[in-house]
């Protein structure tokens, strides 16, 4: 039975204060995380001035998160990084639009999901009612975040449906691992010519340990071990970097999927990501990344073709690298490089991708990062350092 929302809003608080540890079981293939939810996953690590010009660029004032380079489209995942970058802006009244926006107008469905695509000069305004799994996850973790910083248990409250109805359509038991499906249609066996497909980056580790800590009817904690095992399991290529696609089947290792080009790119790119944005993964798990894109090369993920081993092109735009560099971090300490540290807006994904590793990595891996360089000048014309905010006692009434 799911627990009921007083009950939830007293453990998520009791979790968040006092880090409670898993009791699960650790084995070299199968690892434990140390801790749900931490107070550092809802500390303010977004400056204002960065916050300011990313939602100057991307955010419209009725809540709308727009992928200005995909023709002004606007997807379930960028609601998801829009209400997370405002909570880790301290910016509620933001984080309200987006989410009052999603709810609205992006519900075209009855199952607790959201409907992925939209545009708002199209007929129908919802391009696709089918959902996407990552947007659907991302906006839950962030509603349940938002209510432990801004001590309101209606976050939590509308967060609950979503963790059911994720748990209950988008997470199944195969071949031995908890399978994130990256729809609710679209991508099983008889639906999809790969049969049954996966998405890594579908794999939310800080949202699994959230919603581990508020529901107790689905394997959240599996699905958080799953997600490591797999992209363990499915490393391909002369490079030994995660696939964007993969494909389950019986009795087999996992594979590229059949239906999508055989990459990594700008999919996986998020993995390292997802891991170190409140997901308590151990250094091992980032290592393959940081191999290829650091120890082997320039600091900068890689579009690598896996089935020629051929690199395809650099992916060299200042978000990108802040992912290289995080995953470097992680792996082995090493601090962030101080360009990649200073956001200044680019292209809609790179500058999400961006602002998202520059905030996890101030809250979860504080000795990589210098204090926050804002965009904006000095009062001597250098950059602006700005002290960000510790988090507070968590508690919920």
């Amino acid at each position: 039975m799911a627990r009921t929302t007083s009950s939830l809003v007293r453990l998520v608080a009791s979790l968040a204060v006092a880090a409670t540890v898993f009791a699960a079981e650790a084995t070299p293939a199968r690892a434990a995380p140390q801790a749900l939810i931490t107070a550092s996953a809802v500390s303010t690590t977004v400056t204002p001035a960065e916050w300011a010009a990313y939602r100057a660029r991307f955010v419209h004032g009725d809540g709308r998160v727009v992928d200005v380079e995909k023709g002004g489209h606007t997807h379930s995942e960028g609601q998801g990084y829009g209400m997370l970058l405002a909570m880790r802006a301290d910016d509620r009244e933001t984080f309200d639009r987006i989410a009052d926006f999603t709810f609205r107008r992006m519900r075209g469905r009855t199952d607790g999901l959201v409907s992925w695509l939209y545009h708002p000069q199209m007929s129908p305004r919802i391009l696709d009612t089918n959902n996407a799994s990552d947007g659907d996850i991302l906006i839950a973790y962030a509603l349940i975040l938002a209510g432990l910083k801004w001590d309101d248990a209606r976050y939590l409250a509308a967060a609950m449906p979503m963790v059911t109805a994720i748990g209950d359509r988008l997470l199944e038991r195969r071949g031995g691992y908890v399978r994130v499906k990256p729809a609710a249609f679209g991508f099983d066996p008889g639906q999809h010519p790969g049969g049954a497909v996966v998405n890594l980056s579908y794999y939310v580790y800080g949202a699994f340990l959230a919603f581990e800590a508020v529901d107790d009817r689905h394997p959240w904690r599996e699905a958080w071990q799953s997600g490591l095992m797999l992209t363990e399991a499915s490393l391909a290529g002369d490079e030994r970097l995660a696939p964007d696609w993969i494909a389950l089947e019986a009795g087999a290792a996992p594979r590229p999927a059949r239906g999508h080009a055989a990459r990594s790119s700008y999919d996986a790119v998020r993995v390292p990501l997802y891991m170190a944005l409140g997901g308590r993964v151990p250094a091992r798990y980032f290592a393959p990344f940081d191999r290829s894109w650091n120890l082997r090369g320039h600091g900068i993920p890689k579009d690598y073709d896996i089935a020629s081993g051929r690199v395809v092109a650099e992916m060299d735009e200042p978000g990108y690298r802040a992912i290289a560099g995080l995953a470097a971090c992680a792996a082995r300490g090493v601090p962030l490089p101080r360009a990649v540290q200073r956001f200044k807006p680019r292209t809609y994904y790179s500058s999400t991708l961006h602002l998202l590793a520059l905030s996890a990595a101030r809250a979860h891996y504080g000795g990589c990062t210098a204090p926050a360089v804002a965009s904006a000048a000095g009062p001597d014309g250098g950059p602006r350092q700005v002290a960000l905010a510790a988090p507070a006692r968590l508690r919920l009434r």
